[in-house]
């Protein structure tokens, strides 16, 4: 990188020198440029990027209509330089947590009145900011992308989802697909709302449609509700046969027999192959010394080497020659050591069978299932909201951390301790019956090949992947047949840009080519009219309840509200789709 050794300040007065609110952006990574990004394509504010100065990041910024000051965030003195005395707001964004942090109090100490919105990891310590720092909003990257990897995971239509209300909710989403998918054809939208219990909010493109309009099977529609309503609201697989399930397990019992009998230790097969010889040697040597049968003398051996010796076949008893009073003290003490040594290796197979049942490589017998590949911030977020949804999941991770591999010890996962990269890895996955894998590396063309080697070994599976690079999220969604890929920016970059001035924003979403604002609101002792024009009301949460709703006069008092709000009204003509555009004040405020 260009770094320069003075302040950047290109483009746009900051501040004080503009009549326009100012809003502040602290970071150097695509999130922070993304955020300033979508922050210009608004109306009614200038955008300031602060970070250590680098003539690349100032020119992007220059680029988008942001104005770029280079010095160190984590100081009083630059942030009076940016103007931070006379901001609305500020969005330390950075990948540190404990600089964002720093930067949020300095900047709070400077002006109390500046509005502050900060990325936290932690989520716990982001809902204890905003709930002891007043006019604050704390979002985790990790958890806001996971909410949508998780929906698309069990629903394949599902383009964005959500925990609703924040935190503690159940998760919700929106769903995209054809009312035969939805299991809707020949009814009227009243009676499918209540067949798949949740809201349908567009029927072929138009948000306004009678309620008794008899739905075709062709029909698109665009369904929100719980994701567990639109996970089971999707035609049921034809289930096997006992007599398939019975053939399909003894063809894996047989595979890993002999896949275990490949990998018994050569020494093993050494030592049962002398005792083999001992034995039948040791029948031949009593069955002439003592003038026993085979039968008898097979016997003798046995409770010799054993050491458990009943005594009614002995030398003394049967008058053997005096070298057989050698040879059955000498065959016991050979039974002795044979029986130790296979003690230890029984004890050590059983071993590596616990282990390898609890995170090393086996074969699962599992349907209806989903993969998970990475275990890391957004991989960890995803498996607890598959889990609350009670789904079965199977984690591919190299290096499982100790929470993953309690969580196997618990039976909540399976967990396989391997490189999901390679193919063999997931050929123990039993892909042909998993609902869908989701691949969250932290590295795209690894998930990439993760995605292709699946959808290779089971062409029908739903592949979601996680990609860093939007661009690139876009190409291979386009080039591949994957069934969603995300970037983690792309996903939360809307809802941070949006919380610079709209408390209540919960994300952008996009369909029927149109873009909408998802906002939350708090309802007081009197509810409140709509925020905007063209609102639809999605759900509210009323006294633990979630709830459907079609009417902003449905409304109760302190209903917590979930909406809507398209955004092209708010635009200029001609101008840029796609991004957030400034919407009145009370868009989404709480």
């Amino acid at each position: 990188m260009r770094r320069t050794k003075e302040p950047l300040v290109p483009c746009r007065s900051i501040g004080h020198m503009s009549q326009l609110p100012l809003i502040i952006v602290v970071g150097g990574d695509e999130l922070a440029l993304r955020v300033c990004e979508e922050l210009c394509s608004t109306q009614g504010h200038d955008v300031v990027l602060l970070w250590v100065a680098n003539s690349d990041l100032a020119a992007r910024a220059k680029g988008f209509g942001a104005a770029f000051v280079g010095l160190p965030p984590n100081d009083y003195e630059s942030l009076r330089t940016v103007g931070v005395m006379h901001a609305t707001s500020i969005m330390p964004v950075s990948d540190d947590d404990r600089l964002n942090l720093q930067v949020a109090l300095k900047a709070r100490d400077l002006n109390p009145k500046i509005r502050v919105v900060v990325r936290q990891f932690n989520r716990t310590l982001a809902r204890k900011l905003e709930q002891n720092l007043p006019d604050c909003s704390a979002i985790s990257l990790s958890s806001h992308a996971a909410a949508t990897f998780a929906g698309t995971a069990v629903d394949p239509g599902c383009f964005f989802a959500l925990q609703f209300p924040d935190f503690d909710g159940e998760l919700v989403g929106f769903s995209e697909r054809l009312a035969a998918d939805f299991r809707c054809t020949g009814i009227t939208v009243a009676e499918a709302e209540r067949r798949i219990g949740a809201r349908i909010i567009s029927v072929n493109g138009k948000t306004e449609f009678s309620m008794q309009q008899v739905l075709d099977g062709g029909d698109r529609l665009v369904a929100f509700g719980p994701m567990t309503a639109l996970r089971d609201a999707w035609p049921r697989k034809k289930s096997e046969s006992g007599q398939q399930r019975f053939s399909g397990m003894m063809r894996t019992d047989r595979r890993d027999l002999w896949r275990a009998l490949k990998h018994i230790e050569p020494i093993l097969v050494k030592i049962a192959f002398a005792a083999a010889l001992v034995f039948v040697a040791s029948v031949l040597y009593f069955a002439w010394s003592l003038k026993l049968n085979l039968l008898d003398a097979f016997y003798f051996v046995a409770t010799t080497m054993s050491t458990t010796g009943y005594g009614d076949i002995s030398p003394k008893v049967s008058g053997g020659p005096a070298h057989t009073y050698l040879a059955a003290p000498l065959l016991m003490i050979v039974g002795l050591a044979l029986s130790g040594v296979f003690i230890a290796a029984i004890t050590a197979a059983l071993n590596r069978a616990q282990l390898r049942a609890l995170r090393g490589l086996r074969r699962l017998d599992v349907r209806e299932h989903i993969v998970v590949c990475g275990s890391g911030n957004v991989g960890i977020r995803v498996i607890e909201f598959l889990l609350k949804m009670r789904q079965h999941v199977v984690v591919v991770e190299q290096n499982p951390d100790n929470l993953l591999i309690e969580r196997a010890r618990d039976r909540q996962i399976d967990l396989l301790t391997g490189d999901a990269t390679n193919d063999t890895t997931l050929n123990f996955c039993n892909l042909n019956y998993a609902r869908s894998l989701v691949a969250l590396t932290e590295s795209d063309t690894a998930n990439l090949e993760v995605g292709l080697g699946a959808r290779a070994k089971a062409p029908g599976l739903g592949v979601v992947l996680r990609v860093m690079d939007e661009a690139f999220a876009h190409s291979i969604g386009r080039q591949f047949q994957i069934t969603r890929s995300f970037s983690t920016v792309e996903l939360t970059a809307p809802a941070i840009a949006g919380l610079s001035r709209f408390p209540g924003t919960r994300g952008r979403i996009a369909f029927d080519n149109e873009d909408y604002n998802v906002g939350e609101r708090l309802q007081g002792a009197i509810p409140a009219p709509p925020p905007a024009n063209f609102c639809i009301p999605l759900y509210v949460w009323r006294e633990g309840t979630l709830l459907a709703l079609h009417d902003f006069a449905e409304m109760k008092p302190y209903d917590r509200l979930l909406f809507i709000v398209p955004l092209s009204q708010f635009r200029e003509p001609g101008g840029p789709k796609n991004f957030l555009h400034s919407a009145p004040s009370e868009l989404a405020t709480t």
